[in-house]
This record gives structure tokens, sequence and C-alpha cells, in this order.
């Protein structure tokens, strides 16, 4: 395809620079940084602006560190935040008189205001992750038109796989709910977006390197399909010292030479001068199915970021122990629990490697479970997905799956996540970070319901008194976990994570964006609270204790927020006082299901 055609499109590229300022805005708003969520509200007759722009209900005043004045177009909205900003253009107020800001370059000019050089650096750096949005934007644009670069490969895969990468691809098109510039795979440029994203789905083959032994950390056994060093073209008896890594291709030449030096092994390792086994981008990007074993997926590291300049996509080596503990344990807890056995599967993690704790010299083997070949296995980061006919792809499922009936669709997707985390939250003290990349919902070809599978649970968090009390022998699998991070003393951590993942990223945004396409915002969020009323009855019935869990999601005035921008891109961790920049919260979200009545 003509890529400068799709990047420079005038049209297209005007229309996603409007998309990510507005995006940009109200996620400011929405972790109110800088305080810009305690503005003023005005109607738009009180606004010195009217002849200007008059198109707006509301406006956010916010007085900015500059003198002047910033005004966002707002409308009432109390999911993630009170007020949540519309379309550009926005108004500044200045010395000057006021003028319109229709670019992201403007809107952030005016939050440098009053920074310090190292905040103003952190804008400045987010503005390129805006730039590279608003160009990949326009050429994952373009995908929605061309076919699966890969289809050929995987016409002779099983109908549930070959269905799983096309909703991976389908869910790839639409934007993550609340980071704004979620289109950035910053790092990687017009070609490798094409050559190597899950938008267009191309088929290629790994790159392969041989490293010492000595430094190799190995956990289980690589899969039979690995290449010999004859295959790759280096010399078999290197068999005797080495052992082989496969490697991104992207990750070739001053990367992988940069990488090897940190390592101290540039005069040890051997790039093998010939590319082995065919793979296809999933949803993650790095984790890659493999052509000829469908169900067999190899996660490796890329030196891309996304969801934040912070978010590196490296694969740390513990979470390559941590994975598969905690899909052990999980098992172990599946075989005694029948409801948990029954709604819930899990991908196997058990084989990776690292070399020397190097970040960028590692992979996880991924394999998916027995039992799904009746199955349609839709992330749920694909429910939103327009569709053809401009419907969102939940509305399609709905039909294909419950004869049409989207209540009794949303009622049985609410049960079946909330019946899996909360009952592992209330009876095991178990949230897992399953964001909606993560959870897949398996539609039952043969009418037999929907069941959940969950993949990449490295880094869940644990009371783990909670869980020695409710699972004997679990301390066992807690010695075992290597992040210090995932058992926690305060049961307070695992509510944050099951409100910020489970309740308002993987139920709230599909629910409240199913309501807007219908015209209805916050329709459905008495049918949220009313299933969790029912499934904190149930447990209550098996005489666990739900006191806590229901003050914090149905009596409580605010909900935890988690400040995606501000943790990884626009402030240190510790000025935002986080050790983790995907676990940085607030409390300033209002607790949508408070006034929904759910009886």
């Amino acid at each position: 395809m003509n890529i400068a055609a799709a990047v420079h499109s005038t049209p297209s590229v005007r229309a996603h620079g409007r998309y990510i300022l507005r995006r940009v805005a109200d996620c400011l708003v929405r972790e109110n940084y800088r305080g810009i969520a305690s503005g003023t509200i005005l109607p738009a007759g009180s606004a010195p602006f009217d002849r200007l722009i008059a198109s707006a209900g509301h406006y956010l005043a916010y007085a900015d560190a500059g003198g002047g004045t910033l005004f966002l177009p707002v409308e009432p909205d109390g999911f993630m935040q009170a007020w949540r900003v519309c379309a550009p253009p926005f108004v500044h107020v200045g010395r000057q008189g006021a003028r319109l800001i229709d670019s992201v370059t403007e809107l952030l000019e005016i939050m440098k205001a009053g920074l310090d050089d190292e905040d103003r650096a952190n804008l400045s750096t987010f503005l390129e992750e805006c730039q590279a949005a608003i160009e990949q934007g326009a050429i994952c644009e373009a995908a929605r038109h061309v076919p699966p670069g890969a289809a050929e490969q995987l016409r002779g895969h099983p109908e549930w796989h070959r269905a799983m990468l096309a909703n991976d691809r389908l869910a790839s098109l639409l934007d993550h709910p609340f980071y704004p510039t979620a289109r950035a795979k910053h790092g990687f440029s017009a070609d490798d977006l094409i050559a190597y994203g899950p938008e267009y789905q191309r088929a290629f083959r790994l790159a392969w390197l041989a490293l010492p032994r000595e430094g190799l950390s190995l956990q289980g056994e690589p899969p039979a399909l690995w290449p010999s060093f004859a295959d790759i073209g280096l010399d078999p008896g290197l068999a005797r010292t080495h052992a082989l890594l496969p490697v991104h291709p992207f990750m070739r030449g001053g990367r992988l030479d940069q990488i090897l030096a940190d390592a101290g092994l540039r005069d040890r390792a051997h790039l093998a001068p010939q590319d082995y086994l065919d793979v296809v981008p999933t949803l993650s990007v790095r984790a890659l199915a493999v052509v000829a074993e469908p169900g067999l997926h190899i996660k490796l590291p890329l030196a891309i970021s996304t969801l934040g300049r912070l978010n590196l996509r490296a694969i740390k080596p513990s979470t390559i122990n941590d994975g598969h503990v905690v899909h052990a344990l999980l098992e172990a807890i599946r075989a005694e629990d029948a409801p948990l056995r029954e709604r819930l599967l899990l991908t196997d993690e058990s084989v990776g490697a690292h070399h020397g704790g190097a970040r960028f010299l590692a992979y996880i083997v991924r394999r998916y479970p027995d039992g799904l070949d009746d199955c349609e296995p839709v992330p749920v980061a694909a429910l939103l997905a327009p569709m053809a006919d401009g419907r969102p792809a939940a509305l399609h499922l709905a039909d294909r799956y419950f004869g049409g009936d989207l209540l009794r669709f949303l009622a049985e997707f609410c049960d079946l996540l909330l019946g899996v985390h909360l009952r592992l939250a209330a009876r095991y003290g178990i949230e897992l970070e399953a964001n909606q990349q993560n959870a897949v919902l398996l539609f039952d070809r043969c009418g037999g319901g929907l069941r959940l599978l969950l993949k990449d649970n490295d880094s869940p968090r644990i009371d783990a008194a909670a869980l020695r009390a409710a699972f004997p022998g679990a301390q066992g699998w807690i010695d075992r976990l290597q992040d210090a991070r995932i058992p926690q003393t305060d049961p307070a951590a695992i509510a944050q994570m099951l409100i910020t993942i489970t309740v308002q990223l993987n139920l709230g945004a599909v629910l409240e964006g199913l309501g807007r396409h219908a015209g209805l915002p916050g329709a459905y969020r008495p049918l949220l609270r009313a299933s969790i009323e029912r499934q904190l009855d149930a447990l209550a019935s098996e005489g666990i204790d739900i006191a806590a869990l229901r003050g914090a999601l149905l009596e409580a005035r605010n909900f935890p927020i988690k400040y995606l921008l501000r943790a990884a891109t626009l402030e240190t961790r510790k000025a935002i006082g986080a050790a983790d920049v995907n676990k940085a919260y607030g409390d300033t979200a209002p607790n949508f299901l408070r006034g929904a009545s759910g009886r």
C-alpha cells in the first residue's frame, strides 16, 4: 500500500489530530493534571467569547500558570470524571485576547507554563508521543480497508484460532478507553507498524541468537519446533556451549548490538544468518502466534513504548517466574473450586528464558488450553470496535449468540467477569491485572453461554494472609514469587485493582460506550450494579465476608482511578508517589454505581 498517501492524507491527519487533542484534554481532566479538574464550570452563555464559538453547553474554565484561562467544552459524565471534554476547538483567553486552540501542540504549550525543566521536558516528550499517535492512527485507519496480510498462512488453522486472531486485529483498530495516545507504538516507524503491527497482521520470520549457556536461565523446555543450529545457518558445534533464543526482527541492527554490548556478550553471541519460524502479531504486538502450531504463542521483548514512555515492552525476568507461579496457583484453586472451574480457563506460560537478567534477551512461551474448538474467543478490547455497519462489535455478538438480546448478553458478561474476580478477591484475596487485552470472552458456538479465558497473569495483587486462610498450602506459591509488590498486607490494594481493571476498564468502559452509542449515556449502570449485588449476595450465602468489598464497590463516594498518563509520561514516579507506573492511583473518580438502582 502507499504509506505516504495514508499518512499524509490531509483529512485523515487533521481528523486524527483533533481526535487526539480531545482525548488528551479529556485525560488531563480525568487525571486532574495540575488541578485542571478543579476549574470553574460555566454555562456557554457566561463565556467571554460567545461569538467565536458557541457549540458547547458548558465550559470548564482553567486558570493556567501563564496568566490566561483555558476554556474546554464539556458535558456531564459521572463515570470516570464529573465532566467529559467534548470535541475541539478549545479557547484560550490571554493578554492578547481570545484564540482558538485546535492542536495538541498549542494545548501542551499552555500546560507547560510555570513548570520546571524536567516537567517541561516530559510534556515535550509526550508531544512526540501525540504526533506518533496521529501519524499511526492514519496508517491504522487505512488498514481497515485491506485484508490481513497473514490470511493465507492462517487458512489451515482451527476456526477458534483464526477467529481469535481476527478479533485481536479488530481490537487493535480501537484505542484504549483511557490512555489518550494508546495508538502510538513509540519507536516504530510507519514501515515497522505495517510489517509488525496487529493492524495489518502480516506474517514474518523470527531472528535467532545463539548465546552462551552460561548465564542462561531456562524455565521449562523450549518447544519442539525450535530450530537446530544448522536450520539457521550456524555451526552445529556451537550447540555444545550455546543455546538459541528467538529475537523479534525489529530488534536487529543497532538495537541488538547495544543490548549485547551492555550485557558483555558482543564477542560471544552469534546472530543466525537465516531467519526461522513464521509468526503473526497479536493484539499485544510482542506476543506472536506461531503459524506452524496453532495455540502456541511466543512473547518477545521489543524496544518500543506503549501506554506511556516508561512502559517499555521488555520482559523482566521476574515476570517469567511469577507468571508461571500464579498460573500454577490458579490451576490448583480451580481444581477445588467448582464455580471457577466451570467459568475460567487459563493459558499456560510455564516456559520461558532470559540471559543474565537482561530484559531484552528473554522470551515467554504461551500455550492456549484445550477445549476451545467450539468457541469464538473475543478480547474485551474488541467489544466496542466499530463494524462495517457502524455498530459496535458487541451488538453483532449479541445478534450471533444471544438472539439479538443485548441486555441478556450484557448481564451474562457482567456476571461472568464479576463472578470470577469477586470470587477470587473475596474468598482468596487475589485480584488479577486482567485488562481488556488479557481478558478473553469465549462465546460457545453450540449455545453453552460465556466463559472467560485469562492470560498474562504475572502482576496480580494477593492478600497473602487471606489466601493462606482460604487455601492451605498457599504459602508454597507465595514463597516462590519474585516481585515483592505482589503479596500485600493492605486489603485495599486488592479493591483498587478490582475497581480500576475489572469494574472501570473491562465492564464500565464497555457499558458506557454502548450507552453513548445508543444515545443513552449511563443507561447500563443499573445493570452493572445489579450484577455486583447478585455476585456479592451469592458469596455471602457461602459464608464469605463481603462487607469490605460491598462498601468499596457500592457505598464509597469516590472510586480509585489509575493515573495512567501522569505516572507513565508526565510526572516522575517519585513525584506521584508510585512504585509502579501501572499502579499509580488517585481517588477522584466518581462512584458511578452509587446512584444506580440495582434492584
